[in-house]
């Protein structure tokens, strides 16, 4: 009769083997680190393209214009549109108090190039329109917040839902207070723009 014989070296693991295993978890553990800081890396880089953590100096060494009311342009050829503000269009006007026309959006030119006049301007972009233009939250010397500021003295109203009602209680203090366009009547920037298209 035929013994039948077992082997149960089959089921043991040789130190060579647990030494295997290890060194393949140390591989795949530092694999995975280098993988994830790599990840970190690219988010960095991606929210500083396109969220703007750096603010980028565009004043006062460069020639610093406003194009409008709500307008920049550098010497570099960038333009800037600030951020969540509507101005009067350039050639738009507006009615006073008294009934009179006034030429509010070149008043409101004005006064943008009076905030920035001091200098120091620096903006962090936030987007870019459809003309090409970098959106951007700017300030200045003296001037925390370019498009606070405009919408505050009644040059600008707030550019509404697209941009989370950014400057809305300070545009209702313009009103209430009755400054710059809101001291008459006017027609909303957006409004003016459909009724007198670019010829470009």
């Amino acid at each position: 009769m035929a013994r039948r014989t077992s082997s149960k070296s089959g089921s043991k693991t040789t130190p060579s083997r647990r030494r295997s295993r290890s060194t393949r978890q140390t591989l795949a553990q530092q694999l995975g680190k280098a993988i994830a800081l790599l990840l970190v890396l690219g988010l960095v880089l991606l929210l500083n393209r396109y969220c703007g953590l750096e603010s980028e100096m565009i004043g006062p060494g460069a020639k610093l214009v406003a194009v409008d009311g709500d307008s920049l342009r550098a010497s570099n050829g960038e333009n800037y549109r600030i951020f969540a503000i509507d101005a009067p269009e350039l050639h738009q006007t507006c009615t006073n108090a008294k009934g009179k026309e006034w030429d509010c959006g070149r008043a409101a030119k004005k006064e943008l190039a009076k905030l920035i006049k001091g200098g120091e301007v620096s903006c962090i972009e936030q987007a870019t329109d459809k003309y090409g233009r970098n959106v951007a939250q700017c300030r200045a010397k003296g001037v925390p917040d370019i498009g606070e500021t405009m919408v505050r003295k009644g040059y600008a109203i707030d550019l509404g839902r697209k941009t989370g009602y950014a400057y809305a209680g300070v545009e209702s203090e313009a009103r209430a207070a009755g400054r710059g366009i809101w001291a008459g009547t006017f027609q909303r920037p957006g409004a003016w723009r459909q009724d007198n298209p670019r010829n470009n």
